[in-house]
C-alpha cells in the first residue's frame, strides 16, 4: 500500500510541474507574441509562429495528456494574440 501511495504522489508531483512548466510556458509566448505585435510584426505571422509551435509540440512531446495541455494552453495563446 506504501507502494501505491508513493507512485500516485509521484504521478501528482510529476503532473504538477508538468502543468506548471506548460503554464508558465504558455504565458512567456502570450509576452513574447505581444512584444512581436507592438514592434510591427503582423498578426498573421505571430498566428503562423504558433501553429508552427503547436504541430512541433504534436510530434515531439510524448505524453498524451501534456500535449493536450500544451494543445489547449496554445490555443487560448492563439486566441488572445488572433484578438489583438
Amino acid at each position: 500500500m506504501v507502494e501505491a501511495t508513493s507512485e500516485i504522489a509521484s504521478e501528482d508531483s510529476a503532473e504538477a510541474f508538468a502543468e506548471g512548466a506548460i503554464t508558465l510556458w504558455s504565458n512567456l509566448l502570450t509576452l513574447i507574441g505581444t512584444h512581436l505585435r507592438d514592434s510591427g510584426m503582423s498578426r498573421a505571422e505571430v498566428l503562423e509562429m504558433l501553429t508552427m509551435l503547436k504541430e512541433t509540440n504534436d510530434v515531439t512531446i510524448r505524453s498524451p495528456k501534456a500535449r493536450a495541455s500544451a494543445s489547449r494552453h496554445l490555443m487560448a495563446v492563439y486566441r488572445v494574440l488572433g484578438d489583438a
